[in-house]
């Protein structure tokens, strides 16, 4: 995979970047863009920093070479190499080491400017560093500048339908307006081209392309944290990668996981007006400002609001549960029990109704269950239900047997015991109590 140019152009009153790759498994070229409003217009630069974060990975997957022949930044270029160690040490199966070659390495000057963008979606994690970082009261804690929000970066563009996400737009700069700060709407057609999994491979990778098209305009940059230091999963966005994508000019900084994900709702987000508003999880959206109130997503977030008491203050979703809330909730791996999880352990810590609190625990432990099973290879599924059927309640019989012994070796002494006490009383034995290596105690 080679990429050969970048070109800037500007288009009435949009901008865009445009980099020409030419992909050898496809046997042929592609181009890729970021584009944005004309006023954005000096954020972007024609360097490969931008395009480097969204073809590593497919470059990996691929199996091919990526080759560089724009400027790249000496920081980023260095990282490569470590980014891939990660991946392919968490996914071995999918990804492989490659060569990167960069014709032109550069070592950037570093800029002088204050701009902090975050990536803002309306949903849980992004409303809480807006939340953390809009007004913070740490002085260490940088303020938020401008939110950030991409079509064509989660799903491809063919996926929004009906100009569907000029809602979320709406809303985003009713957000933004409301706390005097900017906005930065743009578009990109990499995962037209990249499909890769969103959550489990491309989703730090994909931000951090976005971040760094804005390169120009920005100190630093902030993605939204998917999951808590607790568990670091094998994810796409993490504190182990995030901000390995991070240049001389742009600090990208993994945001929010001091705090899990049902602590930033139940805890954070019912302190925030504007999240009580907006707030938007749904799966079945499709691009849309809404919540069913019906899919996993939505009742993952509408349990840690009605634990605290407050779904009914959530202008977006129900005022209560779905009765089959615990049929609807998904637990389908790793990851989604330790969301799960987090809720339970919330609502025994909050005194939650003691049948969201059963139903939850036995909807986990089930989850646990088939988790287990998923994971076994068919010969260690076989070796496990044999101990389970046989070796087990084999050793349970010999745990039992032996205690028997115990109680019956106890009893024989006993015996004898009391036998020498009578002897004694009736004059025929003087009583000596046997060895302390046989006393009954």
């Amino acid at each position: 995979m080679k990429l050969k140019s970048i070109e800037k152009k500007i288009d009435n009153n949009r901008v865009r970047i445009i980099g020409t790759i030419e992909v050898e498994t496809l046997c042929k070229e592609i181009e890729i863009y970021f584009e944005y409003p004309k006023r954005f217009a000096d954020c972007l630069s024609e360097d490969a920093d931008a395009f480097v974060p969204a073809l590593l990975l497919p470059a990996m997957e691929m199996g091919e070479s990526l080759e560089i022949e724009p400027p790249i930044s000496e920081k980023l270029f260095r990282n490569t190499r470590k980014i891939q160690d990660i991946f392919c040490q968490w996914h071995p199966e999918n990804f492989k080491q490659i060569l990167v070659f960069a014709r032109n390495v550069v070592k950037r000057k570093l800029p002088n400017r204050s701009h902090v963008g975050a990536f803002f979606s309306l949903g849980v994690d992004s409303f809480y560093t807006f939340h953390k970082h809009i007004h913070p009261n740490n002085p260490l804690l940088p303020k938020i500048s401008h939110l950030i929000h991409m079509k064509g970066i989660e799903f491809p563009l063919s996926y929004y339908k009906d100009d569907r996400e000029q809602e979320v737009n709406q809303r985003i700069e009713e957000v933004a307006r409301a706390t005097n700060i900017d906005v930065v709407f743009g578009e990109t057609n990499i995962r037209s081209h990249f499909p890769l999994k969103w959550g489990l491979y491309y989703h730090g990778a994909a931000l951090a392309s976005v971040a760094l098209s804005l390169s120009g305009g920005f100190n630093s940059v902030l993605l939204p944290s998917t999951d808590s230091y607790k568990k670091i999963f094998h994810w796409g966005s993490s504190p182990l990668i995030d901000h390995l994508w991070s240049t001389e000019n742009t600090e990208l900084v993994h945001d929010g996981s001091e705090v899990e994900r049902a602590e930033k709702t139940a805890k954070f987000l019912t302190q925030n007006a504007l999240a009580m508003k907006y707030l938007r999880v749904c799966l079945k959206n499709y691009g849309g400002a809404g919540n069913c109130g019906k899919c996993t997503k939505c009742v993952r977030t509408m349990l840690p609001l009605e634990i605290s008491g407050k779904l009914s203050m959530f202008q977006t979703f129900p005022n209560s549960l779905p009765k089959n809330w615990d049929k609807i909730l998904e637990i389908k791996d790793e990851h989604d029990l330790a969301h799960a999880e987090a809720i339970l352990d919330l609502a025994r810590e909050a005194g939650a109704e003691t049948q969201i609190v059963k139903t939850l625990s036995r909807k986990i432990e089930t989850a646990k269950c088939a988790i287990f099973l998923q994971e076994q290879t068919f010969g260690q599924l076989i070796g496990s239900m044999t101990s389970v059927m046989l070796v087990q309640p084999i050793q349970r019989q010999g745990d039992w047997l032996q205690e028997k012994l115990k109680v019956n070796r106890f009893k024989a002494k006993a015996g004898r015991l009391q036998r020498r006490i009578e002897l004694m009383f009736n004059g025929e034995e003087e009583l000596n109590y046997p060895p302390s290596s046989d006393r009954v105690t």
